[in-house]
């Protein structure tokens, strides 16, 4: 090979190398993308069949795990017979123009992210499920890493649907109190059994002696 030759591909390959190493040291931060329907579906969390906002047919929402620096894009299509607005809380809505009121970009409870539909009393159907942000390699925990990493949701819940709970508070009718409390979309823990039916799913955490 001409020794011009020889230096012309050596160039090449070593300019090739050092784009790589540059793409690897300088490339931006991951994109991650999730498709979302959120449609009324049927369910049942305190034993009676009722009409609930579900996520891909998932009551509670799926959960969000991610990590700090990523960008998250959530394609939600609306199948609702109303208009449908999600509420980040505690996520900062870092170069995204698009503030979702309600909060904005605050963070009240730090630590604390989750995610629910904040119009016309459409939280009172569900539709909300929990967000992990997870923190880089590079940036190291406070505290020691957890065995188990475990999301919790406790709300209230009604049998009406939140249309009939909507029209009772525009008509100046008092709620009342709940009709149960449900546990990451499930209901109550079956402490008397006269009270809470076996036809009632209730949550169960196993948690291991030692763990953390």
């Amino acid at each position: 090979m001409p020794f011009a030759s020889y230096l012309c591909s050596s160039c090449i390959s070593f300019f090739f190398i050092l784009v790589r190493l540059l793409n690897g040291c300088f490339g931006g931060d991951p994109y991650v993308f999730y498709d979302w329907t959120i449609s009324f579906i049927t369910a049942s969390p305190l034993g009676d069949k009722q009409q609930v906002i579900g996520i891909n047919g998932q009551f509670p929402g799926p959960i969000l795990n991610v990590t700090t620096n990523w960008n998250v894009v959530v394609n939600a299509k609306n199948d609702l017979d109303e208009p449908l607005l999600l509420t980040w809380t505690g996520v900062q809505h870092r170069k995204n123009s698009w503030q979702d009121g309600v909060l904005g970009a605050n963070c009240p409870i730090p630590a604390v992210f989750f995610y629910f539909p904040s119009l016309d009393f459409q939280r009172a159907a569900g539709g909300y499920g929990g967000i992990i942000i997870n923190n880089r390699d590079v940036i190291p925990l406070p505290f020691a890493v957890p065995d188990v990493d475990i999301t919790i949701f406790i709300s209230d819940w009604y049998t009406k649907s939140h249309k009939k709970l909507r029209k009772d508070v525009e008509n100046g009718v008092d709620l009342g109190v709940p009709d149960g409390i449900l546990i990451n979309g499930l209901g109550p823990y079956r402490y008397d059994a006269a009270i809470v039916p076996d036809s009632i799913p209730y949550q169960l955490v196993n948690i291991e002696p030692g763990e953390f």
